[in-house]
């Protein structure tokens, strides 16, 4: 009876406080969240609002044929008595479409054969270094189209400072007949700014991103001056379009908010976190100690009521926490009524089979660990990557080619990809541009002497796999398949569905490989030999079987003279595992 009573209130108090405190935690930080959001949203639509009346004045100037051809006219009739009259006329028409602001600080007319105009102020560009910046030429290719740029990109480009937001339009007029290359307006930041330190009242962050990552405008003048690069706590906010969430920044937490316009702008706003949650803290604690206080009341009334039976349900207790924190090499000695005691026992065969069974699971980790890791550590080969270089010196010494930054740029390209980004898995998709960027390497190391043939299934593209399984066999098929062959190769690289699994074929009819080579290709006693990944066939055949089970791995047939095939059976992944790994821990947590 007075186990029954001791858990028919002790569990129902514990479980209906801790749901009341959580509920209510959950709906005033929901409500918080919701107030922060919708505030961000509204600066946001007071920002693009701005800007969207800049982009469409810059657009009707752009199609005003009376500003062009005037514009046009100036640049004709240079060093004419008549030019004074044009530019008059010029100006006057452009401030009728700047009377609402006085933010314009000029207009800069460009003509195609490298002349200039400037409305109000002359802000000394060296054309020829503009024309040369990867906006411009943006910019003269879409012809009507409105590029604004906040104040990171044109400091970049006036070279004055971070007080100016600039826009740049190519008109649609022929330059033939009117020779306007290129409009460039350049607008004072002061107002933007303000509209972000007006919004800062909560002490916090704001920061307005272009739709490629750039700053747009922030109240962090280093952010402004540096991006945001170093802030790797905005990266969530940078994947999603609406949301919040909290991170540790600096050693103090911090609130995120972010939301995306109608221009494609990112607006992210930092707060910390204990400006939102000092209410929610404030009531948390009070009902905290309130219900700790009734219990502790309670179980000193029922302490003495169910003595004889309470301290062996705490010495199982106490054990169970201790399994809890990781120690099983806990055991009880049991005692109590007939049912205390064989929960006693069945707890002590729990640990010592749970003991064993983590052993068992530690040591397979720690196998696929310990060749995951001598994969990775040995993905560059010094001797590949040692006449690669030499390739691209001798390249650079002999003609000035493209081929040298062809080269360089697919080599970075791919010791990006598989040194620096982390985590097993990749997507199909991923893995054939990190083959096509090691193909375009090894033709030019070795000559352009074959050719590859793609036929992928577009169902795989999102599919995740273990990272460098296919490039290690195309490796072999060029080194020992192709280099030796005297006439053109091919590579032909097939991916499809079968089931529930993926099937990726690579093919090559070169040399092929002996008979009495093909048994030991997958054997583990197979010598190790070192390539540009570090990986060999017994590698990936071994990775694919430690990782997915006994069912999977590779297939090798060949006929010598003739050519190579090397299958790969793998499941069909819609989701990367180790995302669903962190989301397992994170709700076990």
């Amino acid at each position: 009876m007075n186990t029954s009573f001791f858990l028919m209130i002790t569990i129902p108090i514990l479980l209906v406080t801790l749901f009341a405190v959580r509920s209510l935690n959950s709906i005033m930080l929901g409500n918080l969240t919701n107030q922060a959001l919708q505030t961000l949203e509204q600066q946001a639509d007071s920002f693009d609002a701005k800007a969207r009346m800049m982009i469409n004045t810059v657009s009707a100037i752009a199609n005003d044929d009376q500003i062009i051809s005037t514009s046009a006219a100036i640049h004709k009739n240079e060093g004419q008595a008549s030019q004074f009259e044009l530019r008059k006329s010029l100006d006057k028409q452009l401030n009728n479409y700047f009377h609402y602001t006085s933010d314009v600080v000029s207009v800069l007319f460009f003509f195609k054969n490298q002349g200039s105009y400037a409305y109000k102020r002359n802000m000394d560009l060296d054309l020829s270094h503009l024309q040369a910046m990867d906006w411009y030429r943006e910019a003269e290719q879409q012809k009507n189209r409105v590029s604004l740029f906040g104040v990171q990109e044109s400091a970049i480009s006036l070279g004055q400072g971070d007080g100016y937001f600039t826009a740049a339009v190519s008109p649609k007029y022929s330059t033939l007949f009117y020779n306007v290359e290129m409009i460039y307006f350049v607008f004072r930041s002061s107002d933007f700014l303000e509209r972000l330190d007006a919004s800062r009242g909560d002490s916090g962050d704001i920061y307005v991103l272009g739709s490629g990552g750039d700053v747009i405008a922030a109240n962090d003048v280093t952010a402004m001056q540096q991006g945001i690069g170093g802030r790797l706590y905005l990266g969530e906010a940078l994947e999603r379009e609406h949301g919040s969430y909290v991170k540790n920044i600096d050693g103090n937490q911090s609130f995120i908010i972010y939301t995306t316009s109608d221009l494609g702008w990112k607006y992210i706003k930092v707060v910390p976190y204990g400006q939102l949650v000092d209410q929610v803290r404030s009531v948390f604690l009070s009902m905290i100690i309130f219900s700790i206080g009734g219990l502790v009341v309670f179980l000193l009334v029922s302490y003495g009521l169910a003595h004889s039976i309470v301290n062996p349900i705490l010495s199982l207790f106490r054990g169970m926490s201790q399994t809890k924190t990781g120690n099983l090499k806990t055991r009880l000695a049991p005692s109590g009524p007939l049912e205390i005691y064989v929960l006693g026992t069945a707890f002590n065969e729990m640990n010592v089979n749970m003991e064993r069974l983590i052993g068992e699971i530690k040591d397979q980790e720690t196998q696929k660990r310990l060749l995951e890791i001598r994969a990775l550590q040995s993905q560059i080969n010094p001797h590949f990557l040692l006449n690669t270089l030499n390739t691209i010196k001798l390249m650079g010494a002999i003609s000035k080619a493209d081929h040298i930054v062809k080269m360089t740029d697919a080599l970075t390209r791919l010791l990006s990809s598989t040194l620096n980004k982390g985590g097993m898995y990749t997507t199909v998709g991923q893995e054939i541009g990190l083959l096509g960027e090691y193909l375009q390497i090894m033709k030019t190391r070795y000559g352009d002497l074959f050719d590859v043939h793609y036929e992928i299934d577009p169902a795989l593209d999102d599919a995740y796999i273990l990272k460098l399984l296919l490039q290690p066999i195309m490796e072999n098929a060029i080194l020992h398949g192709l280099h030796e062959k005297e006439t053109r190769g091919n590579i032909y690289i097939w991916g499809k569905l079968r089931g529930d699994d993926c099937c990726f074929v690579i093919e090559d009819d070169g040399m092929g490989i002996a008979p009495d080579k093909l048994p030991s290709l997958l054997s583990s006693h197979q010598p190790s030999k070192e390539s540009f990944s570090g990986l060999g066939l017994r590698n990936v055949h071994e990775r694919i079987r430690l990782n997915y089970g006994e069912a999977y791995g590779l297939q090798i047939a060949s006929v010598q003279g003739e050519g190579t095939r090397v299958e790969l059976q793998l499941p069909w992944l819609k989701e990367n595992p180790e995302e669903e790994k962190k989301d397992d821990s994170s709700i076990t947590g």
